[in-house]
């Protein structure tokens, strides 16, 4: 009977790789576009059609631009302005002294795109930015930030695989400590 405790490691090890394969692809999307803070427009180019994310990049602790603009996208084939969604669930990723936080999704065609900055923050940033401005009293260095376009990959996906992983785990620890307590 204690054997089949053993089963437990065998079933727990698969599932704990695929669920950090789909967290580490969560954290590895592709950059299509880094706009940095001070130039106001660019321009990219979207080769696939697909759904992107616009993000935040820039240094960790440090006053961020967050609430202080906005961010428009045209089609330049077109002339039309891309409808951008906000996210819910602000997910960001964080390595050592640099952080992204996605802001906004959208659907995208292949073509050129025009990305500027604007001064029409959201309401929900610029609630934030006064709070921010209340604690911090330093002026934000703008050169330290940058507007990223990424593919896409949703957070519905990393809150199961987060979960998968933490019963993974929990499946290969009783898989050793269960046969071992077992006389």
């Amino acid at each position: 009977m204690k054997y089949l405790f053993f089963l437990l490691i065998a079933l727990g090890l698969p599932l704990f790789v695929i669920s950090i394969k789909y967290i580490l692809r969560f954290t590895d999307s592709e950059v299509i576009y880094d706009l940095p803070f001070i130039d106001e427009q660019g321009t990219f180019t979207i080769v696939s059609k697909g759904r992107y994310a616009l993000c935040l990049s820039g240094k960790k602790f440090t006053k961020s631009p967050l609430g202080e603009f906005g961010l428009t996208i045209i089609n330049k084939s077109t002339g039309e302005h891309v409808h951008l969604s906000e996210i819910f669930l602000r997910s960001g990723v964080d390595v050592f002294k640099r952080g992204r936080i996605q802001l906004y999704s959208f659907q995208a065609e292949e073509g050129t795109y025009l990305i500027s900055l604007d001064k029409e923050g959201s309401i929900r940033d610029k609630m934030s930015n006064l709070l921010a401005n209340i604690i911090i009293r330093k002026p934000v260095d703008y050169s330290l930030f940058s507007i990223q376009v990424r593919t896409h990959v949703s957070s519905l996906i990393l809150v199961p695989c987060i979960l998968a992983n933490i019963f993974a785990s929990a499946m290969i620890v009783l898989g050793i400590v269960l046969p071992l307590a077992w006389k």
